[in-house]
């Protein structure tokens, strides 16, 4: 796949947004007459857009079947799309998503249950709880390097990509559960959670799947998981019901949160809503981050060599605490430019509730929206070399010279991620703990191809040479 397209070949302005009799249908992608663009979304959805992208501009609409489908990759109409949320709307209950993840943050399309909920969990993703966290993501990294040391040695060629999720997973387990992921895997695991945002992917692209009670093998398969997963979680709001305060973590912060406006809590279904949103989306997006960000490393030596020498300077041989990471503004840096480059959500879908015009383009009542923040974070117009891994573009998480809206890996607008602070002090974390202990070199045997399903991940996983950098026995834990 190119990396980016080229500054010769982007379509001339659309016209200025107005009244409907200015307004023009958006270019129509090739496609099947039955299908429409069906089977080239489900190869790679990535590649359809990139096409449609650079052959029509910043607006392009697509026929799945009986679905319009509207794809933008111009920065200012995304950023307009995701400010208007009254017009734009999140996919509700015709999202795919919503089996897995019921009425949370990420998937209601009710703005006022939204905006509650929302008032209610931001104080739990406040700079300061999260800070609270931060010794526990130690101890996870602590783990982790433990781990890599059993399985590495010099020259070790090993598949990165399930120990990070492994790692992510425990990260999440400790702070939402207070219990260890080995602990949690008897019903949660890696496999199992990618299991089932593979099936609501594959939903999601195909408007002919069947109903779920229909008894295919997936949707058995599909309704088996989800009976454990939810069984699971309810098992464990009940007992810190009855023994509430016991955790001190995210889930005890949700059985108590209450709305400042009604005093009201979050009912049980709420609480299961938001648990599943955090752990899927909590450790599958820094995980896809960081494994992205160690290939980008071993691609480049230069940066690889600074990052190196700032994790020396700054730690010394110890494990990172918290207020070392504002002297860690590299690896900041380096998080923030593997997201442009490949964010863990590329496509953020949308549900236009009435007929409307976007970017001199009419865009009826039902169709959905696609909004490709890959295409954004590779547009020439805003990003010099955009297919280049240049971490020095961005001071800490903020791009330097280019439109803020141009960089959008956590969304944007009112509905921008909550735990987008807590992501990033994660990655920060793990990068350096990884970093000041092994060098990362890429195996030249190794494909490396993008597979789009939800998270942007590696098709064919990650295998990386890892050759140690220190003997871990002289690694000073926190505290």
């Amino acid at each position: 796949m190119r990396l980016s397209r080229s500054r010769t070949d982007k379509p001339s302005a659309n016209a200025a947004d107005g009244g409907s009799s200015g307004s023009s249908l958006a270019p129509l992608a090739p496609g099947t007459p039955l299908l429409g663009s069906i089977l080239a979304f489900r190869r790679d959805i990535l590649e359809a857009t990139r096409i449609g992208w650079e052959r029509h501009g910043g607006v392009v609409r697509y026929r799945l079947g009986p679905l319009q489908v509207y794809c933008v990759s111009d920065y200012q109409l995304a950023a307009e799309v995701l400010a208007n949320t009254a017009v734009y709307g999140k996919l509700g209950n015709t999202s795919p998503l919503r089996l897995v993840l019921g009425q949370g943050l990420l998937t209601t399309a009710d703005h006022d249950h939204w905006k509650r909920n929302r008032r209610m969990m931001q104080p739990l993703y406040s700079r300061p709880s999260i800070a609270g966290m931060y010794s526990t993501m130690v101890e996870c990294a602590e783990a982790m390097l433990a781990d890599l040391a059993e399985v590495s040695r010099s020259g070790a060629v090993v598949d990165i990509h399930p120990v990070i999720i492994r790692a992510t997973l425990d990260i999440v387990s400790r702070c939402m559960f207070g219990m260890k992921a080995a602990d949690a895997e008897i019903i949660v695991t890696p496999e199992s959670v990618e299991e089932i945002l593979t099936y609501a992917f594959n939903r999601q692209q195909n408007p002919f799947s069947p109903p779920l009670v229909v008894p295919t093998p997936a949707n058995r398969r599909f309704r088996a998981l989800m009976g454990s997963f939810d069984d699971f979680v309810y098992g464990l709001i009940r007992s810190r019901r009855e023994c509430p305060g016991t955790g001190g973590d995210l889930l005890d912060m949700l059985l108590s949160a209450q709305d400042a406006e009604t005093g009201e809590g979050l009912s049980d279904t709420e609480i299961r809503d938001e648990v599943i949103t955090t752990f899927a989306a909590g450790h599958e997006t820094m995980a896809q981050t960081l494994t992205w960000a160690l290939y980008l490393l071993s691609q480049n030596d230069s940066a690889r060599e600074v990052l190196e020498a700032e994790v020396d300077s700054v730690l010394g041989g110890r494990l990172p605490t918290l207020d070392d990471l504002a002297h860690l503004p590299y690896a900041q840096q380096v998080v923030s430019e593997a997201l442009r480059l490949y964010p863990s959500a590329p496509i953020l879908p949308r549900l236009v509730s009435e007929d409307t015009v976007l970017g001199g383009y009419r865009i009826p009542k039902g169709a959905r929206l696609l909004i490709s923040v890959f295409n954004i974070g590779r547009d020439p117009e805003q990003w010099r070399d955009p297919g280049q891994f240049d971490p020095a573009r961005f001071i800490g998480d903020k791009p330097a010279g280019v439109h803020h809206r141009a960089y959008a890996p956590f969304g944007g607008g009112p509905h921008v991620c909550i735990g987008k602070h807590f992501a990033l002090m994660e990655g920060q974390l793990v990068l350096a703990a990884l970093i000041q202990n092994y060098r990362f070199e890429h195996d030249p045997g190794h494909r490396v191809e993008m597979l789009s399903k939800i998270t942007l991940r590696p098709k064919h996983g990650m295998r990386l040479a890892i050759s140690p950098r220190r003997s871990l026995k002289g690694v000073i834990r926190v505290g």
